[in-house]
C-alpha cells in the first residue's frame, strides 16, 4: 500500500538500535505521552523505546518477542512511502530509496 506524507517528520534520535527476538532487556519507564511504549536498555547499554507488542515484561526485565529495528525515517511533506506494518501510532515504511524506518502514523495518509 502506498502512503503519502502529510506532515514532515525528523527522526527523534541520531542512532538506531536493533533488538533481536529472544534478547533480554532492562525495562524502564513507560512513556506517559504514548502509552504502551517502554524505555529499554539492551546488552550494549543503549536505551530506546520498545512497543509493548514486541516486549514480554517481567518487572524490570523483559524479553524481545520480535526482531525490532528502531530506525525512524526523516521525511518531507508530499513524499511517497510503501506501507510495511503499524504498531502503536507508528508505521513502518519503505522510502523510494529503499530505506526502511518508522514514521508517526498521524503524519501519513493512504494514497
Amino acid at each position: 500500500m502506498k502512503l503519502q506524507v502529510t506532515k514532515a517528520h525528523k527522526a527523534s534520535f541520531d542512532y538506531s538500535v536493533l533488538f533481536k527476538n529472544g534478547e533480554t532487556v532492562r525495562v524502564g519507564r513507560e512513556n506517559p505521552e504514548m502509552r504502551g511504549w517502554f524505555w529499554c536498555k539492551n546488552r550494549n547499554s543503549v536505551w530506546s523505546w520498545i512497543p509493548e507488542e514486541y516486549l514480554n515484561r517481567q518487572g524490570a526485565e523483559g524479553t524481545i518477542t520480535h526482531d525490532y529495528d528502531t530506525t525512524e525515517l526523516t521525511v518531507k511533506t508530499g513524499e511517497m512511502l510503501e506501507y510495511a506494518t503499524e504498531v502503536k501510532f507508528w508505521t513502518l515504511c519503505v522510502a523510494l530509496d529503499g530505506k526502511k524506518g518508522w514514521v508517526p502514523t498521524g503524519n501519513l495518509k493512504r494514497d
